[in-house]
């Protein structure tokens, strides 16, 4: 049986993020998958910030960001793809839950695969000082 390509494997990934199954997500990933999102360090005031390391942590950080935002559009402009990395840009609409504002930004992914085509890691690059003021 071939496996699939990674391109599929993160569209699957995707794919169950946006619908709420994280552990069928995670299972696309390697055991110490690390998720980091805009940086490294992390933010108390903003959860889905900084880097979370594991399944665990992985599945933490999307009901996270479930809880935070009524998701919209995800649209994807562009993608770049080697034996290793997807790199993908494009633009997203979500509204916050808590303020009813809607957070609108430009973004980039970037995804490395290990040899055995799991995701082990998935960086996330958005604009922070949009995600900030539509938080408040």
């Amino acid at each position: 049986m071939q496996r699939q390509s990674n391109s599929q494997t993160l569209d699957h990934f995707l794919e169950f993020i946006f619908k709420g199954e994280y552990e069928h997500a995670l299972e696309l990933c390697a055991t110490n998958v690390e998720f980091v999102v805009f940086r490294t360090d992390v933010d108390s005031q903003f959860p889905i910030y900084g880097a979370h390391t594991g399944k665990l942590a992985g599945i933490t950080l999307f009901k996270n960001l479930a809880a935070l935002f009524e998701f919209g559009d995800f649209e994807v402009e562009e993608s770049v793809v080697n034996d290793n990395y997807i790199i993908r840009f494009g633009r997203l609409a979500h509204t916050v839950k808590r303020t009813g504002k809607v957070f609108n930004s430009l973004w980039a992914m970037i995804v490395r695969f290990d040899e055995a085509g799991k995701i082990c890691l998935y960086r996330m690059h958005e604009d922070t000082a949009a995600l900030e003021k539509a938080m408040f």
